[in-house]
């Protein structure tokens, strides 16, 4: 990839104004594995950024991912287990020894279903030495020391039952875990479901005769189960923006890269004009910034050539074009990068996006809707 020169634009005002796009030059590289027919997946997900300072408080998530062209509104989950294992930067936030649940907190979505009630989160000394000790060649080389067990049960008074399941909601976590940072995070950083545990103890359920029914190791996708500390981020669902696309009957959806300054220092320069006064900015340290989307599995992507300052770090929107009437309904989850000129790639986790709710939001601001 040539060596792009990206300007710091002076203001957020000019964000819309001077952005350019050069799809044909973008990152479609994946190195991740979507669950196929019959498969499902874990996704963690972090808050925690490289840079981050002690005391500061962390949030992680688990998804569960489901193959392309999947139905929500079917019941077609139970309930499972996760081991969740982390560096020393982090200590989970609980008062106990042995349950900390009171770390934990469901998704929306699962806990206004009233599935769960007071499962355990276990958080012994004992149980993470015994998974610790297990770890394979490659996940020791993440350096966990800690291991946790977040357990969970349907409360069958809810009116489901393993057997039965319950409906799925992909933009929603299926549980979350609170953590505050021990010393400054670095790469070296990260939290992550033990591979030795995929199919065993860390178990996602599927409905089935008289009880739930669950994924083996082989059907269970765990590419997404290791997160590290972000230097790029996307921002949540709500901030993705769609425009009119250039060809009838499809839309572009915009989405904004976030890049804090004590991860990554974009090494702002001034460009002179010959009477010294500043004619512009460029980020010698910056090679490329840019969005993927993953669409029903196939990849599109798209860069920036314009970031913007914004508090201690920048940002950038780069945009997915061309989707069509019929992709408002697919399958949609995006992710953002930035490529420094030593040509490191940094991504930020995959999110989620509902097009639909971005097009109804867009329609509301008085987009002309598709139909």
């Amino acid at each position: 990839m040539s060596k792009k020169i990206l300007s710091i634009a002076l203001a957020v005002v000019m964000l819309f104004s001077v952005l350019a796009f050069s799809a044909s030059a973008a990152n479609t590289t994946v190195t991740t594995t979507f669950p196929a027919d019959g498969q499902c997946g874990f996704r963690v997900v972090t808050d925690a950024y490289v840079g981050m300072p002690a005391g500061e408080t962390v949030t992680l998530k688990v998804y569960w991912v489901h193959p392309v062209g999947t139905v929500y509104t079917d019941n077609i989950q139970a309930q499972g287990n996760v081991v969740i294992a982390y560096t020393d930067g982090f200590a989970l936030n609980t008062s106990s020894t042995t349950n900390g649940n009171d770390a934990r907190t469901w998704g929306a979505t699962y806990l206004d279903m009233g599935l769960f009630k007071d499962s355990n989160v276990n958080v012994s000394s004992t149980y993470s030495s015994g998974i610790i000790s297990k770890l394979s060649t490659a996940d020791q080389a993440y350096g966990w020391d800690t291991a946790i067990l977040v357990q969970s049960a349907i409360d069958t008074n809810s009116g489901y039952a393993p057997k039965s399941g319950f409906p799925v909601d992909p933009d929603c976590e299926f549980f979350s875990l609170s953590f505050t940072t021990t010393r400054e995070i670095t790469n070296a950083d990260s939290f992550g479901i033990p591979s030795h545990t995929i199919g065993s103890t860390s178990k996602i359920g599927y409905p089935g005769g008289t009880a739930a029914k669950y994924y083996t190791a082989a059907n269970t996708i765990n590419s997404e189960g290791v997160v590290a500390p972000l230097v790029v981020s996307v921002n949540e669902t709500a901030t993705a923006k769609m425009r009119p696309g250039t060809e009838d009957g499809t839309v572009d959806l915009g989405l904004t890269g976030t890049v804090n300054g004590l991860s990554f220092n974009p090494g702002k320069t001034a460009v002179l004009h010959g009477d010294g006064s500043v004619a512009g900015y460029v980020a010698k340290n910056l090679n490329a910034a840019g969005v993927q989307a993953r669409v029903n599995g196939v990849v599109a992507a798209d860069e920036a050539a314009n970031i913007y300052a914004d508090g201690d770090g920048f940002k950038y929107r780069a945009v997915i074009a061309g989707i069509d009437a019929d992709g408002l309904g697919a399958q949609i989850e995006v992710r953002t990068y930035i490529t420094d000129v030593n040509g490191n790639t940094y991504f930020s986790n995959w999110m989620y996006i509902d097009a639909a709710t971005a097009h109804d939001n867009a329609v509301g601001n008085g987009m002309t809707g598709i139909a």
